[in-house]
């Protein structure tokens, strides 16, 4: 566990004051009163105004008498060596409130003192595990070595289980193994991107690309002992439950079958890891390399090239820049506009001043995070619900989400200035984040310039040397790049999977209908868990990270219940359809079901089958114990 008072650099007096110029206020007034326990630095004159954009002011907007009381008096707390003040629940809730400038309620505490590694983790479960004889014990299998197979097999390894990681790359990391496009990287900052149990305080820049993500992946796998328990190059085709076992079988890259049993299987294979490409007609006839963004042609060289972008989501924003900057001529199809925020830090580098900050001034990194935690996560969580007297349902949520609208069409506004004719195409008419957020990484600059067209149309067909759009007019292209999204109505095909009573998995979903209860378990699959399962995306912001901790933290939870009784367990059809029922009427209500767009998060039907209705904190208590209400638990066979 990482001590948040620990100092990960030496110290020196000059490197201190330095650094300390640009600090950010909030953040040392915290560290002021956990160094001092002086409740007057989250009182006036130094508590933070309110802020509401995603990257509010590092001045916290305190004068500049106040910036320079708490730069002197964290400068001297730290040179003479002050040691942290055990402080109570209500101190850490009302400081929690202050830093962000709005109220944070004692419900988070729990949720913060252990996130951000003020308490050790519940061990509760691993513990009782531990405590059964070593062959008594469960044993597991893990399917997928993504950052969700890390983190089973972390809390596994911890547990005392035996078990594999089975997982079809060469490699760990999952989608961030394959996505390997140009200017791939998070759109969620690094520093609340990463374990609880790894934080990494030394990220190069504050949205860090691809291959740095996977180089976290692959040490934090490697230092944590996981990486000994992975079988790479093994694709899994099965996984059957027959009288108390399952049989999983892989095939490896020689074509050779091997089938593995075990108690218990924890499916880690996420939701964005098989490419959609559309069916468009013609496409067979393009006479051009066409690629989808996950599947990245590198032996492809866009120089001097007319390149054709179909799509303009994430990874269509984030790699259109690269490609520009390659081809000739850049087309961009745009089916729909998207919300696009400004980001002042996304190509921004961790100064050397800031490194120094998040390494040696104790507390700093703790409360760095929790505001990361919270402006890219449940404060935002509010303006998502549909206010029935609102009077501008069409184009909003609530009065909230009209703000966010305002200040983000003021900004695609004042970027296109002078270009109407794209000013026309690029302000959306659904509500804010009713799909998925982007940042803005020069995007509205680059389909400014003259070697970029931007056309307002999806693709309707293809011809040898080009694209017709629903307009019907053809655009010359030599290459298309395909930044189309993935398939995330069935996130466990093309894996077979057959439970109690020979039920298949694809039968009890269907084409696009997964569901699961809290994401996690399933009626008719004993001791199976799948992790980021259904309904457990996060659309209103937060870390994919932190939602896979909470939900491994539950498995092992539901392991360690297998372990006392040596028997199988398995949701109740009762609560399953229960708590499907609750989210579907939470959802209904929320943005992403919003009539005016199309997105990834909803099927066909308009079920939103992605995202979850909770909050973080609701989600994290959710998850802290098992209700053995909700399961059949019964010995072995």
């Amino acid at each position: 566990m990482i001590d948040p008072a620990e100092p990960l650099a030496p110290l020196d007096a000059d490197q201190l004051r330095q650094a300390l110029s640009e600090a950010d206020m909030p953040v040392l007034a915290m560290v002021m009163v956990h160094l001092t326990g002086d409740r007057r630095w989250i009182e006036e004159p130094y508590q933070p105004a309110r802020d509401v954009r995603l990257f509010p002011d590092e001045s916290g907007g305190l004068t500049e008498q106040a910036q320079q009381d708490l730069r002197d008096a964290v400068f001297e707390a730290v040179l003479s060596g002050a040691e942290p003040v055990d402080l109570p629940t209500a101190t850490l809730a009302r400081m929690m409130s202050v830093a962000v400038a709005e109220e944070v309620s004692e419900e988070y505490v729990p949720l913060f003192m252990e996130e951000m590694g003020f308490r050790d983790p519940d061990t509760s479960a691993t513990d009782a595990i531990r405590r059964v004889e070593e062959d008594e014990r469960p044993t597991a299998i893990v399917i997928g070595a993504g950052l969700s197979g890390i983190c089973t097999g972390v809390q596994l390894s911890r547990a005392g289980i035996s078990y594999v990681i089975l997982e079809k790359n060469p490699e760990v990391g999952g989608t961030w193994f394959n996505n390997t496009y140009p200017d791939c990287g998070v759109d969620t900052p690094n520093h609340f991107y990463s374990f609880s149990f790894n934080q990494r305080h030394r990220w190069s820049s504050y949205f860090s690309k691809q291959e740095e993500i996977l180089e976290y992946l692959i040490d934090t796998a490697r230092d944590t002992g996981v990486y000994d328990h992975i079988r790479f190059n093994s694709t899994v085709t099965r996984a059957v439950w027959d009288d108390g076992t399952w049989s999983v079988t892989t095939t490896n890259t020689s074509g050779t079958d091997e089938v593995l049993e075990a108690d218990v299987v924890l499916f880690a294979v996420g939701q964005l890891n098989k490419p959609k490409v559309p069916d468009i007609d013609g496409s067979e006839d393009f006479e051009g390399p066409a690629f989808h963004t996950a599947e990245w042609r590198h032996d492809v060289d866009l120089t001097g090239k007319h390149v054709g972008l179909v799509g303009t989501g994430a990874s269509g924003v984030q790699s259109g820049r690269a490609i520009a900057r390659s081809a000739a001529h850049l087309t961009i199809f745009q089916r729909s506009p998207q919300w696009l925020a400004p980001n002042a830090d996304y190509h921004r580098q961790v100064s050397p001043e800031k490194q120094y900050l998040l390494d040696v001034v104790p507390f700093y990194a703790t409360w760095y995070r929790f505001m990361l935690f919270w402006r890219f996560g449940d404060g935002l969580y509010p303006s998502l619900h549909a206010d029935p007297e609102w009077e501008h349902p069409e184009r909003s949520m609530n009065a909230a989400n009209e703000r966010h609208r305002k200040f983000l069409t003021a900004y695609i506004e004042s970027k296109l200035e002078g270009h109407p004719e794209l000013l026309e195409h690029c302000v959306p008419t659904y509500p804010p984040y009713g799909k998925r957020m982007l940042m803005d990484n020069g995007w509205l600059d680059l389909i400014t310039a003259d070697d970029v067209t931007l056309v307002p149309e999806a693709v309707e067909s293809f011809t040898a040397d080009g694209v017709v759009d629903t307009s019907g007019a053809h655009h010359p292209v030599d290459v298309v790049v395909y930044g189309t999204g993935f398939h995330v109505t069935r996130p466990i095909f093309p894996i077979e999977v057959v439970g109690r009573y020979g039920v298949t998995l694809a039968e009890l979903w269907g084409e696009e209908d997964p569901r699961a209860y809290l994401g996690i378990t399933v009626p008719n699959f004993p001791n199976l868990f799948v992790i980021f399962g259904p309904n457990t995306g996060l659309g209103h912001g937060g870390s994919t990270i932190f939602q896979t901790e909470a939900q491994v933290h539950y498995a092992v939870q539901c392991i360690a219940e297998l372990a006392e009784t040596g028997g199988q367990l398995e949701v109740t059809r009762e609560a399953y359809e229960r708590y499907n029922t609750r989210i579907d009427e939470i959802l209904s209500n929320m943005v992403w079901a919003h009539d005016g767009m199309r997105n990834w998060y909803k099927n066909s039907k308009g079920r939103v089958i992605v995202n979850t209705p909770w909050r973080l904190v609701d989600y994290w208590h959710m998850t802290r114990t098992v209700d053995l209400e909700d399961y059949h638990l019964s010995a072995s066979g």
